[in-house]
């Protein structure tokens, strides 16, 4: 027999990634669809991203509402590739589902992790995603009567079920009016940012080391010879932290709880707060082989992406560091979270003016110092080896 479906599933971007929120839907439930066209936005918590459909068909199943988050792997929707009947794309519908109904029920609190609905005795025939929609409305799948066959609950069943619900319950909602209006809920990146940084904060066994670097000459150089060079301070910083990576390319690397991955080139993450509220820390790529400007444009581009929310796959490889910087926020030191897989953080505050041993003058002198500070989980790299990457890093910033 030949295929008549295509699922359409949460895909898996990145080692870090386990859920993913339907932005929007590109086509409508029978629209024919192309293969390779942008089929549906997806949002992790770094990226809005277009999954493509993998061949051409028809959309015939929407299963997941836009706003709705769910795991990776997670059904969404039903690609027909020709003719069918209803009946067989139900089939094919808990087919599919049947195998993950355990992850979904474990995010949703359904409680059918090891029966699904459609196996459990007497339970109603719905599909694990079906069970989603209605317990977002309020509702269960014994408050829907199925038309389906063998009385199956059915999308269009569900949907009417809800917008009754939603009549019975209007005057109330309108007599409560203004009693939360004060409470504004997280976006869904707020939301993933925030499980991840507190899942790091009891996981990680974060250590942090500090330096203070002169830099003057490296700075009057970068001007000198850059000098459209707009970002200057973080420029350098990227190419000390690509040349400490390449230096101590054992700590190039990134670790997920079950094994160590290595990173391939000189990549380094950057900490940007988004319009939002929300931090993304795309990465910059190349860093060892692009020139100072060419790092400024790339530093510019990627920036503005992060800041509107509209980073892509690309935005988002593997990398072991990343580079918070708030110095232009007139910070003088602090230290930053490291965020699993990656292993390492530099935080870097503001340049200031301070007194520099002159060896040569054998006095103290004014100059242009940078405190620098890099966090380390303690599992992939010991105080040592903190301390030589470190100090690699200020060696290059100072004879830059």
């Amino acid at each position: 027999m030949s295929k008549q479906f295509e699922a359409v599933t949460i895909p898996k971007w990145g080692i870090e990634m386990t859920h993913g929120r339907v932005v929007s839907w590109c086509f409508a439930e029978g629209d024919p669809v192309a293969a390779g066209s942008a089929l549906v936005e997806i949002e992790t918590d770094k990226i809005v991203n277009s999954f493509e459909a993998r061949v051409a068909g028809t959309l015939a199943r929407i299963l997941v509402a836009e706003g709705d988050e769910l795991p990776v792997g997670a059904l969404i929707g039903v690609l027909a590739l020709g003719a069918y009947e209803p009946a067989d794309l139900e089939t094919f519908i808990d087919s599919h589902t049947a195998g993950t109904t355990g992850e979904v029920a474990d995010d949703l609190g359904a409680g059918v992790a090891n029966d699904t609905p459609e196996t459990k005795p007497g339970a109603a025939k719905i599909s694990p995603a079906l069970i989603r929609k209605l317990d977002k409305a309020g509702l269960a799948p014994g408050d829907v009567e199925g038309s389906g066959p063998g009385g199956r609950i059915l999308k269009d069943d569900v949907d009417r079920a809800i917008a009754a619900a939603a009549k019975v319950s209007a005057p109330d909602a309108g007599q409560q009016q203004g009693t939360g209006a004060d409470a504004v809920g997280l976006s869904s990146v707020q939301r993933r940012v925030a499980q991840r940084l507190t899942d790091a904060q009891h996981s990680v066994p974060l250590f942090q080391i500090q330096r203070r670097v002169a830099m003057g000459d490296a700075l009057a150089g970068m001007k000198s010879q850059y000098p459209q060079v707009h970002s200057a301070v973080t420029v350098l910083l990227l190419q000390a932290i690509s040349h400490a990576l390449t230096q101590h390319p054992d700590r190039n690397i990134q670790f997920d709880n079950d094994a160590v991955h290595v990173v391939a080139g000189s990549v380094v993450a950057l900490a940007v707060a988004r319009d939002d509220g929300a931090v993304a820390a795309p990465v910059i790529t190349h860093v060892s082989d692009s020139s100072p400007a060419e790092l400024d444009a790339q530093l510019k581009a990627t920036v503005s992406r992060a800041r509107r929310g509209t980073l892509t796959a690309d935005d988002h490889q593997p990398a072991a560091i990343t580079l918070s910087n708030l110095g232009m926020y007139g910070v003088d030191a602090f230290t930053a979270m490291v965020t699993p897989p990656q292993i390492m953080v530099l935080a870097v505050g503001a340049v200031q003016i301070q007194p520099v041993w002159c060896e040569k003058n054998q006095s103290f002198e004014a100059g242009h110092c940078l405190d620098i500070t890099l966090g380390c989980d303690h599992r992939l790299v010991n105080g040592a080896q903190g301390a030589e990457f470190l100090r690699t890093i200020a060696d290059y910033l100072a004879s830059a």
